[in-house]
């Protein structure tokens, strides 16, 4: 039986956040005792299915930080054994930081901590952002109240770094240029052995990784991604 790894982002490709909310939809999250994201009653039935077959790894791969990440509770109470969170720079085993892992991406982001705090004091002084900070020591982000002044900023600030700059929603991230979702996949699956790899995503940052996959589910803007790309994935096993 082949083995698969299906590596996938999470927010707005498998969950959505309560603006995208039908009355039907089941939540994954609380942040603050309020109901934060959702899946579909069909995704997370065949999320469900997905869990039970034990020739598929499920990876989720995120721009989370670990603590964000932790929030989320997936159908039946599943947890993954393996996550990649901030990136990718942080490898969850069962939620705990992988210490190999981690060691390596902080001497990987030593020579961009000083650019970090750097453009978080900038982007501070900054009253069009609602926060800022160094997510979890790896990588800059902020927060505006509108997508269109998130993109204002991103023209402004993406020429005053050497961190790559990308915007999703309401939000800008800044990353080191030297690595990204897709050299972290390929950093994990050096470390185990799949047949087959699919990944899914929705954003400018999830591109690496279809690069490296063999079967590539990209979309943007779409509400119910998560049941298209379960079912490939399940009929993918299946087959």
């Amino acid at each position: 039986m082949k083995r698969i790894l299906f590596a996938s982002d999470l927010d707005n490709t498998l969950i959505y956040s309560h603006k995208h909310k039908a009355d039907s939809d089941i939540c994954v999250e609380l942040y603050q005792e309020r109901e934060q994201s959702f899946m579909s009653q069909n995704a997370a039935a065949l999320f469900r299915q997905m869990i039970q077959q034990e020739n598929i790894c499920f990876l989720p791969v995120t721009t989370r930080t670990v603590a964000q990440y932790q929030r989320i509770f997936f159908p039946s109470q599943f947890r993954p054994e393996y996550a990649l969170t901030a990136n990718g720079y942080i490898l969850l085993k069962q939620d705990i930081p992988e210490p190999e892992w981690l060691s390596a991406s902080q001497i990987q982001n030593q020579k961009y901590q000083e650019e970090f705090q750097h453009l978080e004091q900038i982007c501070l002084q900054d009253s069009r952002f609602r926060h800022v900070s160094i997510a979890d020591g790896m990588f800059v982000a902020c927060a505006c109240e509108s997508s269109e002044i998130a993109d204002s900023c991103l023209s402004v600030y993406q020429s005053v770094t050497e961190l790559q700059a990308f915007r999703t929603g309401r939000k800008l991230y800044f990353f080191p240029p030297d690595s990204d979702k897709g050299s972290a996949l390929q950093r994990f699956c050096e470390r185990h052995s799949f047949d087959v790899i699919i990944a899914a995503g929705d954003s400018e940052m999830d591109l690496p990784m279809m690069k490296i996959a063999d079967i590539a589910l990209f979309r943007k803007e779409q509400k119910d991604f998560a049941t298209e790309v379960l079912y490939t994935v399940l009929h993918t096993a299946l087959v």
